[in-house]
């Protein structure tokens, strides 16, 4: 009887674990629809415009787990000039504008995660090596592609002249997008000891988990496929994580992402009369997106 209750409440608290874990990644997807509406929206927009600009990214995030490549971006944008009120012109500086302040917090973050795990795990020399090679790659590319530099310069000052309190809406993005970042460290510190069962090393688990979404995300694959999946795994391992259980946490992860954004994007793409069925939704995302490429 003893072991059965035992049994039970390990049951309860996995479940309530994975739970917690199912609402942080579903406020991640809400962050993105708070943020534009929050940092980006003209003043004068509409209730129906916020609505529209809300729906179109729940929308537009199911169908980068559908789509192929980088479809859903055309999608993304056709979506919200139709639905959320605003023209083709503010919508790239403001794409230009919001991926500058993403990528620039993911930065930040991922690279005080490297250094606070680093405080308490010496990882191997040539994982070091790999992480210099990759910042000098980083620099070289900006050096020698100057013009994606003169591009997001000019884009910035296109927003800063487009927005009223410009740089207000910009540090509100950025608070936003911080906590949005830290979200994922959460989600996996949660799902390493789901999985492990192991509170040692949930904090360290946190920090490779945004490390590694990071590396997903300057991969330019669609999901981070690849870059998201072997940096978590190969970092688990180094830390002492079995590998069965480090790419169970990652799939754990993918399963998470890809039901918060079904529940969320379904139903925002039957309010936009994209179609009253999953068939019909997908067939209208690509009929969309290949029509606008």
């Amino acid at each position: 009887m003893e072991i059965q209750h035992w049994s039970l409440l390990g049951i309860i608290g996995h479940a309530l674990l994975l739970g917690c874990c199912f609402l942080v990644t579903v406020a991640h997807f809400i962050m993105e629809p708070l943020r534009w509406n929050r940092c980006y929206q003209p003043v004068d927009c509409s209730p129906a415009g916020h609505k529209g600009v809300r729906d179109a990214l729940f929308c537009t995030t199911l169908a980068t787990y559908i789509l192929p490549f980088k479809l859903g971006i055309p999608l993304r944008i056709f979506l919200l000039r139709r639905h959320g009120e605003l023209s083709l012109h503010f919508l790239g500086v403001v794409i230009a504008l919001d991926g500058l302040v993403s990528l620039s917090a993911w930065a930040v973050v991922a690279a005080s995660c490297a250094w606070l795990a680093a405080l308490h795990w010496s990882p191997p020399w040539y994982l070091w090596l790999v992480i210099f090679a990759s910042a000098l790659a980083c620099v070289a590319a900006v050096t020698v592609r100057r013009a994606i530099g003169l591009r997001l310069l000019q884009r910035l000052r296109e927003a800063l002249a487009l927005l009223d309190n410009p740089w207000r809406r910009i540090g509100l993005s950025a608070v936003i997008l911080l906590v949005d970042v830290l979200s994922y460290g959460l989600r996996h510190a949660m799902l390493l000891l789901l999985v492990t069962g192991d509170f040692r090393h949930i904090w360290i688990g946190g920090s490779i988990g945004i490390i590694a979404t990071f590396a997903g995300i300057v991969s330019g694959l669609p999901m981070g496929l690849v870059g998201y999946d072997a940096t978590l795994v190969a970092l688990l391992t180094l830390v002492g994580v079995p590998p069965e259980q480090a790419l169970l946490i990652a799939l754990i992860n993918r399963a998470l992402n890809l039901a918060s954004a079904a529940m969320l994007g379904i139903p925002a793409a039957m309010r936009l009369g994209l179609g009253s069925s999953v068939g019909s939704i997908i067939r209208k995302f690509r009929e969309i997106a290949h029509d606008r490429t």
